[in-house]
């Protein structure tokens, strides 16, 4: 079973190619001939070890059988189809995320995209739905989206270093601090997006024209049934910043004891 079809995998699939090609040769010198190999997990690995370049790719099943067809890709019958399940907080977890190889990056170029696509939504999803606005590589907990402990997998820090730097290029996450590659702000709302709630809130509440300091706007009296509350300075910054490049907010340098600040305009 390969990346991309555990990513659409059904409960009445029965055998799906893992999409690797394999230095096999057939008895048959017919195109349309298949070689079957019938294997127990034992077997199914020995024809794993001989996938050029795919050797780090786990079995989908312990109890899998395998077979070569004319094509030279290995399909796979598992036991027991892909299922989603639920985490400790109720989030709902695709199939794709029992799938053992879909937490080691996949070698090739195409796989591998579609392989972080699929990621990069989980990550969103779920950081939304658990309300996460930051992830440590380095941390000594990871997130529970990054290790699925009933299959005894996990994101390897530099596989998920590299999927964090493919959110920061789709304007989905950002290094925090920046030029750095171990703490970034998760972005499940872009900065705009944040922006534009703030500024909503603000004129509902007849707010325009007042100041109001950064912990006011997320942890003050007024806010803690928004969306934005607790929403951590940095990403508040840029959502600020935002609102004074549409000349909606002009930022305010905090004195003494009293923090940063803005002055909402409209």
């Amino acid at each position: 079973m390969s990346i991309n079809q555990a990513s659409s995998f059904t409960a009445g699939a029965s055998a799906m190619p893992l999409g690797h090609n394999i230095n096999a040769s057939s008895s048959s010198s017919s195109a349309s001939a298949s070689a079957s190999v019938s294997a127990s997990a034992s077997s199914s690995n020995d024809i794993r070890s001989r996938s050029k370049g795919n050797a780090d790719i786990p079995s989908a099943s312990a109890s899998a059988s395998a077979s070569v067809n004319a094509s030279g890709l290995i399909s796979t019958n598992t036991d027991t189809p892909l299922r989603s399940i639920r985490g400790k907080n109720g989030f709902e977890y695709p199939a794709i995320w029992s799938f053992p190889p879909f937490f080691t990056l996949q070698p090739n170029p195409s796989t591998l995209a579609h392989q972080l696509e699929l990621w990069r939504a989980l990550v969103l999803r779920w950081a939304k739905y658990e309300r996460v606005f930051e992830v440590s590589v380095d941390g000594n907990e990871l997130g529970e989206v990054f290790e699925n402990k009933r299959i005894k997998r996990k994101l390897l820090t530099p596989s998920l270093r590299r999927l964090l730097t493919e959110m920061s290029k789709n304007g989905e996450a950002a290094p925090d601090p920046p030029k750095q590659d171990n703490r970034y702000s998760i972005y499940w709302k872009k900065p705009d997006e944040w922006a534009d709630l703030i500024y909503t809130w603000i004129m509902d509440n007849g707010l325009n024209s007042s100041i109001m300091t950064f912990y006011e706007i997320t942890d003050g009296d007024l806010s803690h049934t928004t969306e934005f509350y607790e929403l951590p300075t940095p990403i508040l910054r840029k959502a600020l910043e935002s609102l004074v490049k549409r000349g909606k907010a002009q930022l305010l340098e905090g004195k003494g004891e009293i923090g940063e600040g803005v002055r909402f305009l409209g």
